[in-house]
């Protein structure tokens, strides 16, 4: 085993004669590719050439260690398919020094030998060194079985050479994350359009899902969103296995729970956590990212990779990250303009209605009244024809009833939970920011029944106080709380406002609110959360019977 000297500055020593010309253009071509690919095969292909090395082969390392990357040349492909994985540092690759290298004419008499994989080639004569970027170790480099042993000058050379190679690399891996953050912006703004232009069409979904894929050089994506109750369900799935995920809830105490709870993206050698679904198990690599909108979970992209795939990095996350908030944020723009698209149809619909009592219904009201009393003075043969007609006019009346008792009944016949949630949802561009909410939306769906007039009450009074908490307030944050318990409907709003003095008298419809709990034997009231502090904020309490 011999290391090379080297000059003081750490530099390696110079080449001379017919080697140098030859390290010089292998130098200048590494340095000319931006692709890691390219690189890494003029490095080998240079190494191979100079020192006359039957194989050569460069280890790239993860940060535990341990080989994730494995490129050679000179061996056959089917001899690296039976290896399966590159070599760990132990034996004599343990004793590469992190300056220098290590050469040995006969790698099977080193002390540290310990033998060789089953089907490996034979090795003789072996040289290896490390390469290292910015300070840290990243990988090594071997060369082995030349004619003769490796000589100094080959010894120099290869240390030469790995040090351009690390700059080559590490200026390869920033142009590949470059254009890799490049991909996602794109990607960003591709889902963005698509979710708004329809944002009830999957398509959009769908595609957030296949970029992240073949962005991520994943072999299966899934899109989890929140199901019914508190299960969070895979709704969209891309990739290997898609159909067995499609439709599959999260388990409440597994590692993906955590990272919507948590709002905080991960990634693993494997699937984490001990909570793992059957379908997930075999997956290797793998990233979760939550998409967060306003500091809220909307939803979880999960990538998985093949076992002996290289692993996610941190950057990886970084740029993932960002897709997902790019999409949860299009998602909510699309939520937002869903709800809008609702309460205006909702609207236009109370507002044909009121048109039909106002003008069509009055109009065959006093159409019926007229035919009634012409009915009466006419001689029997045209009365007879006149109340045959007057039956047409009462038909068409029930007719008109049924169509405003439909349209009006629009509004009321959908769930509680769907209705006040839509209220709070509108209300976060007035407020600035999302409140903050806690219900339990089965239990007030159970609760107050479609069609009870409480709904509408409820509603109104959602509406009125988040409306209150945006013109007065001043305040930055919002929390809605909605119960129900013992036959009673109670909703809350605090806020961390100026506080509720001089509110009440104010055409702020807090009169209105009381009279309609008065009206449910229920009561209201509006106080301040803290008092005596600059900013008191306030606490409205609403309550009402829901009989």
């Amino acid at each position: 085993m011999s290391e090379p000297g080297t000059p003081e500055d750490g530099a390696p020593a110079a080449l001379t004669g017919s080697r140098a010309h030859p390290l010089a253009r292998a130098v200048t071509a590494l340095g000319s590719h931006l692709e890691l690919p390219r690189v890494l095969d003029t490095l080998l292909s240079t190494a191979r050439e100079l020192t006359g090395a039957e194989y050569a082969a460069l280890n790239i390392l993860d940060a535990d260690g341990r080989s994730k990357q494995f490129f050679f040349e000179g061996m056959d492909e089917s001899i690296w398919k039976r290896l399966g994985r590159g070599p760990s540092a132990v034996g004599v690759l343990a004793q590469i020094p992190l300056e220098g290298v290590l050469s040995i004419p006969e790698l099977t008499e080193h002390p540290a030998f310990q033998g060789l994989p089953k089907g490996h080639p034979p090795m003789g004569s072996f040289l290896g060194t490390a390469l290292s970027i910015r300070g840290e170790l990243f990988g090594y480099l071997y060369l082995a079985n030349t004619p003769v042993a490796f000589t100094e000058t080959d010894a120099e050379t290869i240390v030469a050479l790995a040090s351009a190679a690390a700059v080559a690399i590490d200026h390869a891996n920033l142009y590949a994350a470059a254009l890799e953050r490049e991909h996602w912006i794109e990607a960003s703004r591709e889902i963005t359009a698509l979710i708004l232009t329809d944002p009830t069409d999957d398509a959009g979904l769908q595609r957030v899902t296949e970029l992240a894929r073949e962005i991520g050089r994943a072999t299966t994506a899934v899109l989890v969103l929140p199901g019914a109750g508190d299960q969070w369900v895979m709704e969209i799935t891309s990739g290997a296995g898609e159909e067995e995920l499609l439709g599959l809830a999260l388990p409440e105490d597994g590692h993906a729970m955590d990272v919507i709870r948590e709002a905080e993206g991960v990634i693993s050698p494997m699937p984490p956590g001990s909570h793992v679904l059957n379908e997930v198990s075999e997956y290797g690599p793998s990233l979760y990212v939550p998409l967060v909108a306003e500091g809220t979970s909307k939803g979880l992209l999960m990538l998985w990779r093949e076992v002996d795939d290289a692993p996610f990095g941190d950057d990886d996350l970084v740029v993932a990250q960002r897709f997902a908030n790019q999409a949860a944020l299009a998602l909510s723009l699309a939520e937002l303009a869903h709800a809008k698209n609702v309460t205006t149809l909702l609207e236009e619909r109370e507002r044909i209605a009121d048109d039909l009592h106002d003008f069509v219904s009055q109009e065959l009201f006093a159409t019926a009244m007229q035919l009634e009393t012409i009915a009466s003075d006419a001689d029997d043969g045209i009365a007879t024809r006149l109340m045959s007609t007057l039956e047409h006019v009462k038909r068409a009346q029930r007719e008109v009833r049924g169509v405003m008792a439909s349209l009006a009944g629009q509004r009321s016949s959908e769930p509680l939970s769907s209705r006040l949630q839509r209220e709070i949802l509108m209300a976060a561009p007035t407020l600035g920011f999302a409140p903050q909410v806690t219900a339990d939306w089965t239990s007030v769906d159970i609760a107050v029944v479609p069609g009870r007039t409480v709904g509408d009450d409820a509603v109104a009074v959602v509406r009125e106080l988040l409306s209150n908490v945006a013109r007065h307030a001043g305040a930055d944050a919002v929390d809605v709380v909605v119960q129900t318990k013992d036959g009673r409907l109670r909703i809350e709003v605090v806020d961390n406002g100026k506080g509720p003095a001089g509110a009440t008298t104010r055409h702020s419809g807090t009169s209105n609110l009381a009279g309609r709990a008065l009206r449910r034997n229920g009561t209201f009231s509006l106080v301040e959360a803290h008092p005596g502090r600059e900013r008191p904020g306030s606490v409205a309490m609403w309550e009402a019977e829901i009989g």
